[in-house]
Formats: C-alpha cells, sequence, structure tokens
C-alpha cells in the first residue's frame, strides 16, 4: 500500500504498552453502510448532489470518500453523509434511528465517541427523483 494514501485514510492512531491501535475511515464508513442497510433498500448513500452509490458499495465496500466526511477532532468524531430516502419512508424516524445505530455501534466496535452526526438527505425517491437538502443534526 501506497503510504502517503494509507496516511489520508487513517483516522485514528494510539500507542499503548501493549501495541497500537489504529482505526481507519473505512471503519467509520462501514458502520454507516451497515445503518443505512437497516432499512432493506429505502435508504441509499449518496453523493452531495443526490447521485446514489455504486456497485462495489452494495457488495459492502466503500468506494466513494464523497458519500462521507469523516474527522476527528478533540471532542470526537464528526460525521456528515448523505442519502436519498424512497417515497413513503419517514424522514424523521430514518434519521433518528440512523444517528442512534451509528452512535452505539461506533462506541462498541471502535471506542471513539462521536461528538457530531449530520445526516443530509439529498433527495426523495420515487419515479423520479426528488431533490432536497434536509439536513439533521445530532
Amino acid at each position: 500500500m501506497n503510504s502517503s494514501k494509507g496516511a489520508r485514510r487513517l483516522l485514528y492512531k494510539y500507542e499503548t504498552k501493549e501495541g497500537t491501535i489504529t482505526i481507519y475511515k473505512s471503519v467509520i464508513g462501514k458502520i454507516i453502510l451497515e445503518a443505512t442497510g437497516q432499512f432493506g433498500g429505502k435508504v441509499l448513500l449518496s453523493n452531495y448532489k443526490g447521485k446514489t452509490s455504486g456497485f462495489v458499495t452494495k457488495i459492502g465496500g466503500v468506494d466513494d470518500s464523497n458519500f462521507m466526511e469523516i474527522s476527528i477532532g478533540e471532542d470526537g468524531l464528526d460525521l456528515r453523509f448523505y442519502i436519498v430516502i424512497r417515497f413513503g419512508t419517514s424522514i424523521n424516524r430514518v434519521t433518528e434511528m440512523l444517528i442512534a445505530r451509528i452512535k452505539k455501534n461506533t462506541d462498541e466496535i471502535t471506542g471513539l465517541k462521536v461528538n457530531s452526526i449530520v445526516v443530509v438527505v439529498t433527495g426523495i425517491v420515487s419515479k423520479q427523483m426528488v431533490r432536497r437538502y434536509i439536513e439533521v443534526r445530532g
């Protein structure tokens, strides 16, 4: 692996007497991806323009950094990601469930505190896409 490419993807590194704890952005991306998957295709990751994710994401990978903004500061992780919701699905229910699940799973899997999560609904899909820009913070 190219060291500069690996350094960009590294999110957290902590040295202990027993060894090194390393967490990559892809781990947090996978947590977000799994949380959106709980809705059985009614919620899809998208980029900020509402374009949904490609084939790699559908089979369990994270293929586009435009779909998520992941950073860590003194107060913990700051996450922002974009979704498209199928018509008839409650925006409030979906965003509340996503935020709760991502916070819980991030803490359990990584031990890192989540400072903020911003879920941006970029559109509603029926037969056609209706663009929206609704930010929900948690």
